[in-house]
């Protein structure tokens, strides 16, 4: 993923997390806390739909290659093993976030 866009898709949780700490009450920043993790498990999910795709070669760090280049079938074939590695990757974590939230909203009304 290219440095703006990972730094795009911060941005925002960031951001929601700090006005979370001035306006919430101390006893709802652990809800506020797993909604910012939901968030980036719905991101994540959705990058990794985007990227394993095969089609997306440009958007993994560590591969120098143009949005146009990338659509070429023979870069598709050439990355098509990079991008369902990441895509894996950005499923996985995108798991593990919903795993935590479904945990933490499970022992909370417990």
């Amino acid at each position: 993923m290219k440095k703006s866009t990972g730094l795009l898709i911060t941005i925002l949780p960031i951001g929601l997390m700090t006005l979370l700490l001035f306006f919430l009450p101390e006893r709802y920043l652990g809800t506020g806390t797993m909604v910012i993790v939901l968030y980036f498990g719905i991101i994540m999910l959705v990058l990794g739909k985007y990227i394993k795709r095969g089609d997306n070669a440009h958007l993994i760090n560590g591969i120098d290659i143009s949005f146009k280049e990338a659509k070429l079938p023979e870069n598709i074939e050439k990355y098509s093993k990079d991008s369902k590695i990441v895509g894996n990757i950005c499923f996985g974590m995108s798991s593990i976030c919903f795993l935590v939230v479904i945990v933490y909203f499970i022992v909370i009304n417990i």
